[in-house]
């Protein structure tokens, strides 16, 4: 989940400047305790002067989400400029921590919270902190885990296919595209090991999240014999800009945001909306445990989750906000038909499937690595 701007406010950002940003990135549930003594799940105490803490907030998140666009409510209550820490990968995040980094926040994918919590390491939020009632309820929720409130949304997107209109002929949308022997050296995977939850629904595994020896088995085998089509695999998206946006591929695992840049590219490309649904993901922001900066974190939360700041998300990042108050007017209208805003129902099952915890991560990636080896 990387998401780059160049940080001028308010107007959209140039193929380039993205390009050169881009370049900079590259269960038991253990409950933490709160700074103030306030074991996690606890109902909070009456709320101290935000004075009596440090103030001096590290946040641990994606390269490009430093710009001030995004927290700018929380500068004009006065707080100093937080310091930032750049995740480059959800797995380096997740080593970092468990070697013992801290922060006060962090904002890891969504299908890694279970992860976060697991490690003893977070504290649940206190939504009378920030502006809960202003945030998609769905969104909010995924955030739950054993009916504490570990994540607060920042962000979100979704997962699927970019194809080519003008290239690529299409009977019916599906993530099967991306294993089409017609487009042989036109396509370009993730390297990830989600590309074997994207067979799992290829295949009808029972759940993709969390496939059987025999549903992975099976899952691997496919991709080892359909990895001669691809052209390339995208670890970041200079990669993928620079190879579909030059022509060289024509269909591609890609967040929802590359339509409206392709399209501001001249070409003539779609999202599918693939007949196996397609995969959502959040960004969580999560609390750290020993955090002497409590308050600070909870207005910095809601301040990034202001309709003012999840406009110009949307507008300059292309991304969704879990601010339902946002308004579209001046988002691109690639965006909010990417995104289906306005759409109440394109968040939920069937038409998108959260990405989600992976129980068996470890044998997943063993798998992703013998098909890359192979």
């Amino acid at each position: 989940m990387v998401r780059f701007g160049d940080g001028r406010e308010g107007r959209m950002i140039g193929r380039r400047a993205f390009l050169r940003l881009m370049g900079m990135a590259g269960g038991a549930i253990a409950l933490g305790a709160c700074a103030r003594g306030r074991p996690a799940g606890a109902p909070p105490g009456p709320r101290p002067p935000i004075e009596e803490e440090p103030g001096d907030l590290k946040v641990f998140d994606w390269a490009g989400y430093e710009v001030k666009a995004l927290w700018r409510g929380y500068a004009e209550a006065g707080y100093p400029k937080p310091d930032w820490t750049f995740i480059t990968t959800d797995e380096d995040a997740l080593a970092k921590v468990r070697a013992g980094f801290r922060a006060d926040v962090a904002r890891p994918s969504g299908s890694y919270l279970q992860d976060w919590v697991s490690l003893g390491v977070l504290q649940p939020w206190d939504l009378s902190g920030i502006n809960a009632d202003e945030l998609h309820p769905t969104l909010l929720e995924n955030g739950k885990l054993d009916g504490l409130q570990y994540g607060i949304p920042g962000a979100w997107g979704f997962s699927s296919v970019l194809y080519r209109t003008d290239q690529v002929e299409v009977g019916e949308e599906s993530w099967a595209m991306l294993f089409d022997d017609r487009y042989a050296g036109r396509i370009m995977w993730i390297d990830h090991n989600f590309m074997l939850v994207v067979v799992g629904y290829v295949l009808g595994a029972s759940d993709p999240w969390d496939m059987t020896d025999d549903e992975l088995a099976e899952a691997k085998a496919f991709l080892i014999d359909k990895k001669r089509l691809v052209r390339s695999m995208w670890v970041d998206y200079t990669q993928l800009y620079q190879e579909f946006g030059s022509g060289n591929v024509w269909i591609a695992y890609a967040w929802s945001d590359a339509l409206a840049a392709m399209r501001a590219e001249g070409l003539e490309v779609a999202y599918a909306d693939p007949k196996e649904g397609r995969h959502s993901w959040i960004g969580h922001f999560v609390l750290f445990a020993d955090t002497e900066n409590y308050w600070h974190a909870h207005e910095f939360v809601s301040a990034w989750n202001s309709r003012r700041s999840g406009e110009w998300l949307m507008e300059n990042y292309y991304l969704g906000t879990p601010n339902v108050t946002a308004r579209t007017d001046d988002v691109d209208p690639a965006v909010v038909e990417a995104l289906k805003l306005g759409d109440p129902t394109a968040l939920e099952e069937p038409h998108s499937h959260f990405e989600r915890w992976i129980p068996r991560r470890s044998a997943y990636q063993r798998a992703w690595d013998e098909v890359k080896a192979a």
